[in-house]
């Protein structure tokens, strides 16, 4: 599976959880560069042709979806899309991690809220964990 795609789409999926509610505070974003730094960085080998971590795509589409005021359901809908394509290629550790990144999104402010947990729930049935 193509890394590229499959960042973009994480941070699209994790941009989602964040813009819920109809905000993304700056614990919601702190937490987002603290899941590509210490959870994603560590487990990707591939770089770009600058050298930069392919992980870092994550925080990068999800600060384009910030800066252009994205749905949250159109940013969902879109990391379900991919995940209905390419799901059965992903081992369970790289599904597992998804849903840490997705959870850790979902607490960083005062736990999961009513927003978030619909999302989540729907994640978890697609990523098999049901």
């Amino acid at each position: 599976m193509e890394a590229t795609l499959f960042y973009k789409e994480l941070g699209r999926l994790l941009y989602a959880i964040a813009a819920a509610d109809g905000k993304v505070t700056a614990k919601e974003v702190e937490t987002l560069k603290w899941v590509v730094k210490d959870l994603l960085v560590p487990v990707e080998s591939s770089t770009d042709h600058h050298g930069t971590d392919q992980a870092y795509i994550t925080e990068f589409e999800f600060d384009t979806l910030l800066d252009r005021d994205v749905s949250a359901d159109d940013a969902f809908t879109s990391f379900i899309e991919y995940m209905r394509a390419h799901r059965h290629n992903l081992p369970p550790e790289k599904r597992e991690l998804i849903y840490t990144c997705a959870d850790s999104v979902a607490n960083a402010v005062h736990g999961v809220n009513a927003k978030e947990l619909p999302l989540l729930i729907e994640l978890h049935r697609m990523l098999g964990h049901s």
